[in-house]
């Protein structure tokens, strides 16, 4: 284990100085969607609400900066409101891609580089709570329910003000099913004959999907199995047995993954979509190129923008034992970095996320989601009545939470040899022996 942190950690401090350096050179360059592995700083200075743009010229703010996996599309309302309430304060947004975004900074709490304002999910607020780099913000948590306040919770305090929900669904195009007479499918097999209708009947593509993205091949893995084997008395254990430096991912998983096989054998999932990111997807789901697209909640503002007219409806994206489900929940919230200058700015630009008119406006990036402050819900459009079960029957889910604190590392080695699966280079069965060799391996150093 220790030479794979060390390895971890000068991974990181390479990426930490190219960052370094970027900024520097003045390399922060505005973009909708920058390389992947650029950090792209985003001032909330200059945000957008409806159609005005409003712009500060001011350089002598006091500036805070915030560290983020959202690049600037997905935050112009968050950044709008900020620059409202805190107009004495330069805030900047730094855009990391989120297959960067821990080690980097991982690699600046170390040499106390960090923003101001971290945006975490459960697995890094829980770590870096441990490791002293951020602080208790359970003062401003109070109004949030119990299940948001535990997600960022250790040792009797909350570690981060949560965000709306997070999600995994499918957008559908009601125009295209309209047209064609398609009725929306209620359960797996329903799912699966639909597609194979649109393929083979209407010669066009069912589904678009960024597959590019390790995370979004192993969520949908991750939803088969939830259906079928996590809800088991032996499935429920899979993540202690992991944690106990067991991988038994051939021995466990391989014959309920047949499943998610069969979503490859009907080109539900294709090799295509390893080479789509999600711009690259929503484009041709806008472009009504395919009936449907995998997206959450922060896809919603894209696709309305792409395509005004086109009307949505949403699935979710499998059905279990007791209904419909999703892979998600609570997993994004804002830290205040412990070794901040401007620790007292931070902590009350967090504190304003704490409340309706700061939920509203995180709420106003993520439409279709929901948020966790007690007593508040906002007015989702119609096209989210698709999924109202998933939500009333609380059955939004994540699996690899349970795999314990290397659970984002075990994720990256399974959605990464899924990904083999998808573009047919190895089976279903070489590659779980794979992932328990590697993970193995993780464990053994």
């Amino acid at each position: 284990m220790g030479s794979k942190r060390l390895k971890k950690t000068l991974v990181s401090v390479v990426l930490d100085m190219a960052l370094v350096i970027s900024a520097l050179l003045g390399c922060g360059v505005q973009n909708p969607q920058p390389d992947k592995s650029e950090a792209v700083t985003e001032s909330a200075t200059e945000g957008v609400t409806g159609n005005v743009t409003e712009k500060r010229t001011d350089q002598n703010l006091e500036t805070i900066r915030v560290a983020t996996w959202y690049d600037n599309s997905y935050t112009s309302n968050l950044r709008a409101y900020l620059a409202r309430r805190f107009p004495n304060y330069k805030i900047e947004f730094v855009y990391i891609d989120k297959a960067h975004y821990e080690p980097i900074i991982d690699a600046q709490f170390t040499f106390k580089g960090a923003p101001d304002i971290i945006y975490v999910d459960q697995v890094m607020a829980r770590k870096n709570a441990r490791n002293g780099n951020i602080i208790p913000l359970t003062a401003y948590c109070s109004n949030f329910e119990t299940e948001s306040l535990e997600a960022f919770w250790y040792d009797k305090d909350t570690y981060a003000v949560p965000s709306t929900s997070c999600f995994e669904c499918i957008y559908l195009n009601k125009g295209l099913f309209d047209k064609y007479g398609i009725k929306e499918p209620h359960n797996n097999d329903e799912f699966i004959e639909m597609c194979d209708f649109i393929r083979l009947g209407k010669k066009m593509k069912p589904l678009s999907a960024g597959m590019i993205d390790y995370e979004a091949v192993s969520s949908s893995a991750q939803c088969i199995l939830q259906m079928n084997f996590f809800v088991t008395e032996y499935g429920s254990g899979f993540g202690a047995r992991i944690k106990d430096g067991r991988s038994i991912f051939y021995n466990d998983l391989n014959e309920y993954l047949v499943e998610w096989e069969r979503l490859l054998k009907h080109q539900i999932f294709t090799a295509d979509m390893y080479t789509m990111d999600k711009q690259a997807a929503i484009a041709e789901f806008v472009a009504e190129e395919s009936f449907m697209l995998i997206g959450g909640p922060e896809d919603y503002n894209r696709i309305r923008v792409a395509n005004p007219e086109m009307e949505l409806g949403t699935l979710p994206t499998g059905w279990g034992r007791n209904g419909p489900i999703m892979i998600g929940g609570c997993n994004c919230g804002f830290a205040v970095n412990a070794s901040s200058v401007n620790i007292d700015a931070a902590k009350e630009i967090v504190a304003s996320l704490s409340n309706y008119e700061g939920q509203f406006a995180i709420w106003k990036d993520r439409v279709g989601s929901r948020s966790y402050l007690r007593k508040t819900t906002f007015d989702n459009p119609v096209a989210f009545e698709g999924i109202e079960e998933v939500f009333e029957k609380n059955q939004l889910y994540m699996p690899v939470l349970g795999w314990g604190d290397s659970g984002p590392d075990i994720n990256m080695i399974f959605g990464k040899e899924l990904q083999q699966v998808l573009l047919g280079k190895e089976p279903i069965n070489m590659a779980l022996m794979q992932v328990d060799i590697k993970v193995n391996n993780m464990y053994d150093k």
